[in-house]
């Protein structure tokens, strides 16, 4: 990989610990970052495009692209299909575009495999279980039963956060963007992500390069 080439960011965590808000913020702050567009099997809606809402896709012909190895994770929501085709992240890599992802922890290590030196994955957390009951609580949105069932998925989630780059804190929704930005920054002045750099400077490349670079 040149620094040419985009770098995937893949956000993972449980569910109330503001991952959209965290991707909001970081692309308003970092003008070189896009969200990634998903490939679903529910009808378009009035507004959406083709490529830019999501890429439409019959169920027939997003079974064949999981079959083929073309759908880097799915899940299935409401009776459609929704999932990361392997595609669409390539030619963002290939094109110099940093692109982010907001999936489940799964969808995530899924992606890294496919991945290795094009992208960092970084798991979300919460200043602790209490405040994410809190925030979950406040959303008013589930039962005490439905509460307790959040929290213990959130528990088992959590303990998947050796399995990733990085960690941050979702504690301040102005701080936490930067801290992630800090991170992204970080990763694209990494020896090994500028091969080209050294080249101009007549030194070897390391080892550990991409292939292409």
């Amino acid at each position: 990989m040149s620094s040419e080439r985009g770098l995937i960011t893949v956000i993972s965590g449980p569910s109330g610990t503001g991952k959209g808000t965290l991707i909001s913020g970081l692309m308003g702050i970092d003008s070189d970052m896009h969200y990634s567009v998903s490939a679903t099997t529910r009808e378009i809606r009035r507004g959406e495009t083709e490529g830019v809402s999501y890429y439409f896709k019959t169920r027939r012909e997003f079974e064949k692209l999981i079959k083929n190895g073309e759908v880097l994770e799915w899940d299935e929501f409401c009776g459609n299909l929704y999932g990361t085709l392997k595609s669409e992240l390539q030619s963002r890599v290939d094109n110099g575009s940093d692109v982010i992802l907001d999936i489940t922890v799964k969808g995530a290590l899924a992606i890294k495999e496919a991945f290795p030196d094009d992208s960092i994955t970084v798991f979300l957390l919460p200043p602790s279980i209490k405040d994410l009951e809190d925030r979950i609580r406040g959303r008013k949105r589930e039962t005490e039963e439905q509460l307790r069932d959040r929290l213990a998925e959130a528990e088992k989630e959590i303990a998947w956060v050796k399995k990733f780059d990085y960690v941050l804190i979702s504690d301040s929704i102005t701080e936490a963007p930067k801290r992630l930005k800090g991170i992204i920054d970080a990763e694209r002045q990494r020896v090994r992500r500028n091969p080209d750099i050294l080249k101009r400077m007549g030194l070897e490349v390391p080892d550990n390069a991409p292939k292409d670079a």
